[in-house]
């Protein structure tokens, strides 16, 4: 948690210091406006008359802070609710209020909750200096006339401390999700190495011990034949190559031990109870494009804009390739939600052909996406990890980017050309 708070306050996306800036000259401009430079004479809190400058140094001063209001939310807040409420004893048309607003925001968007609220009351006191300005300016100020300024600079306030607080709450969430999809990610991908890992125990070493035996046994049979009988340099030859192989083969079955424990892991000890189970073997495969729905359910929930489209009809599929069509999407969603951000449109076509069916899925980055350009998703147990078990399924995979979007396509067979069970 401490490493998210880090993460949010010190923001790494290139684009961000423009719009940081871009922010800060919106403010300065507005609270110009609001202050009425170029309306009219500006003048002093004793009534003198003052050049122009003064009020646009004055703004520029109330918004300079602004540019570090993500690195540091709350002195910033300080000061620009101080500079607000000093102002206007030196140019006396002035009223601020855009750069305070902007200040609050940042400071409820990035600061925990105690700090949070002490920021909303720092906040509030811009609605008492913008009510004194207001009651300066209002011939025969009554408590009726001032009722709807402080309701509607009291309204400000609270819309944007409330604003940047459900950001906050949505970009935890966020964080929570990518954190949640890693773990499963994770999970599957041991759970997929402890099932490849039985099969290499279960096709490799049963051939390479039926060679070893019948390597054995005809070593046997060639040096009984050769004790027996007539003297022959072909069967000592054949004997040589025979324990060769047999060596070679223990040698074999001793690196292939090695390397099943390195792929297993710390479920190697687990997984060889159950791998004689065939129901344990069967529900390994997980989850197939029947529960598809559920599936979107919580990335929906984080932000992404997601749609399921299935045309064709509907057929049976290995529960092996089901798995893979499941896992295509599961990673593309992930990927969708790490690289595109929240607001990323993603489009999952189910179509069902002939030999098979195709799975797609489109994503168009949303607003929170990397600002120095498209992210092509990577690593080592996403695309790459696909490609393989589509493959392994006997099916075809590709993905890339075309236009705007990352497209993710996986056409699968309804039984695997290979054994994957």
């Amino acid at each position: 948690m401490r490493q998210t708070a880090q993460r949010e306050q010190r923001p790494v996306r290139p684009g961000r210091p423009l719009r940081t800036i871009g922010f800060t000259i919106v403010a300065f401009v507005c609270d110009l406006v609001l202050s009425g430079v170029g309306l009219g004479e500006m003048h002093a809190y004793d009534g003198s008359v003052l050049p122009t400058w003064v009020l646009v140094a004055a703004v520029a001063v109330l918004a300079s802070p602004l540019l570090l209001r993500r690195r540091y939310p709350l002195p910033v807040l300080i000061i620009v609710v101080a500079l607000t409420a000093a102002i206007p004893f030196v140019v006396f048309e002035a009223q601020p209020f855009v750069s305070p607003m902007v200040a609050l925001y940042a400071a409820a968007r990035w600061l925990p909750s105690p700090l949070a609220r002490l920021a909303l009351a720092i906040g509030l006191i811009t609605v008492v200096t913008n009510l004194v300005s207001v009651y300066r300016f209002t011939p025969d100020p009554t408590p009726i006339s001032m009722l709807f300024p402080g309701a509607f600079f009291t309204g400000a306030v609270l819309m944007v401390w409330s604003i940047a607080r459900r950001e906050r709450q949505h970009a935890k969430r966020a964080e929570e999700l990518r954190t949640q999809l890693d773990t499963q990610a994770e999970e599957v991908a041991r759970a997929e190495r402890s099932r490849i890992s039985r099969e290499l125990h279960d096709i490799v070493a049963h051939s390479v011990s039926a060679m070893m035996m019948q390597a054995a046994g005809a070593r046997a049979t060639a040096r009984t034949v050769a004790d027996s009988g007539p003297q022959d340099e072909r069967l000592g030859w054949v004997v040589d190559s025979l324990s060769s192989i047999e060596a070679t083969g223990e040698q074999s079955m001793r690196e292939l031990h090695r390397l099943l424990e390195t792929l297993r892991g710390d479920e190697a000890s687990t997984d060889e109870g159950d791998a004689s189970q065939n129901g344990h073997r069967q529900a390994s495969f997980g989850p197939g494009l029947d529960a598809l729905d559920s599936l979107l359910d919580t990335p929906r929930r984080s932000g992404l804009i997601v749609d399921l489209h299935r045309s064709g009809h509907i057929g049976e599929l290995d529960p092996s390739v089901g798995a893979a069509a499941y896992r295509v999407v599961q990673e593309s969603l992930t990927n969708a939600l790490k690289h595109g951000g929240r607001g990323t449109v993603v489009d999952v076509d189910e179509s069902w052909v002939d030999e098979g069916v195709q799975v797609q899925v489109r994503s168009r980055p949303g607003h929170e996406a990397r600002s120095d350009g498209p992210a092509t998703p990577n690593g080592g147990t996403g695309l790459r990890g696909l490609r393989e078990r589509v493959e392994l399924a006997g099916g075809r995979f590709e993905s890339g980017w075309e236009g705007d979007e990352f497209v993710t396509t996986a056409l699968l067979p309804s039984r695997p050309d290979r054994k994957t069970s």
